[in-house]
């Protein structure tokens, strides 16, 4: 039987990207850290099994009341963050071929925007996106997204997506 999901379709990931950059406040984030936000727009009521800092805590509450579709529940995040991992580096593939991102940076490990502009037809979908997705970004433009991504109590430690334990911090 074959089933469709998002989290697995190439140009939903590449929308989802675009989103994220569009809203980050960075000029820079690095690959791991985009990747992890993009599980978690993919994917918003597991935004509750995130660790959160204590002076953030209050972005946690746009959460509480989320509940998983039951057709989308994820049993085990790491595998199924790892199995998005390739259509996470297609998408981005796809938008450094476009010009969107810096394709240097990209073979670096860090996504950069360029000065193309994202298409105002993309730019009016961001709107269309769900209430939970548009609290994913709020979180995305929070303080969290400052967080340094390595070591303990780092953005990986926080949301158990990456082992951390072998950082080099």
């Amino acid at each position: 039987m074959l089933v469709y999901h998002p989290a697995f379709d190439l140009y939903n990931c590449a929308f989802r990207m675009l989103l994220i950059l569009h809203h980050i406040k960075s000029e820079e984030v690095n690959l791991e850290k985009i990747l992890i936000w993009d599980y978690y727009v993919t994917f918003p009521y597991k935004v509750n099994e995130i660790k959160f800092p204590n002076n953030i805590r209050t972005y946690k509450k746009l959460f509480s009341k989320l509940q998983p579709n039951p057709y989308e529940i994820v049993s085990d995040d790491k595998i199924v963050f790892s199995r998005m991992r390739n259509f996470q580096i297609s998408a981005l593939r796809h938008l450094a071929s476009c010009g969107l991102i810096d394709i240097k940076s990209f073979e670096e490990g860090i996504i950069k925007r360029t000065s193309t502009q994202i298409p105002e037809a993309i730019i009016a979908q961001f709107e269309n996106v769900s209430v939970s997705i548009k609290n994913v970004i709020v979180l995305v433009e929070s303080p969290f997204t400052d967080l340094n991504l390595y070591g303990q109590n780092g953005f990986k430690d926080r949301t158990k997506l990456i082992d951390f334990r072998y950082d080099d911090i």
